[in-house]
């Protein structure tokens, strides 16, 4: 269940912040290891917050995602563009399997599979070092 923040709260907790315009319209969704300073100090203007005590960190960036994801609260930029980053991702996956075959025909000895599985492995590997830099 969630709570509406008092700025009087002064122990941290762990747990998921909500925040809210004029309007009650949701701003933002956020998580913290001391969520009473990180609603006070927040950066966004907002009327007010609500918020929702979790017992792991862990479990609080779990929920925090997928309350985004469903939601989309409109300051929130992480977890909201997974669609076009996936489109993406498999566009450029065409790109090399088209180049693979491409080259394929230069190189007669070599499978078709072989040069494909090889593109595709380097593409991932060119991704994962994208997301461990994020």
């Amino acid at each position: 269940m969630w709570k509406s923040f008092k700025t009087s709260m002064h122990k941290p907790f762990v747990g998921l912040y909500a925040l809210y315009d004029i309007r009650d319209k949701l701003l933002y969704i956020g998580h913290s290891t001391d969520v009473p300073r990180r609603i006070r100090t927040h950066s966004h203007k907002h009327k007010y917050a609500k918020y929702k005590r979790i017992k792991s960190l862990t479990g609080a960036r779990k929920l925090e995602e997928d309350l985004i994801r469903r939601l989309k609260p409109s300051l929130n930029k992480d977890f909201t563009k997974i669609e076009v980053e996936t489109k993406l991702f498999s566009c450029s996956l065409e790109l090399d399997v088209w180049r693979a075959i491409k080259i394929k025909h230069a190189v007669k000895d070599v499978p078709v599979s072989d040069i494909i599985n090889e593109a595709l492995r380097e593409q991932l590997e060119r991704w994962v070092e994208i997301g461990n830099e994020a």
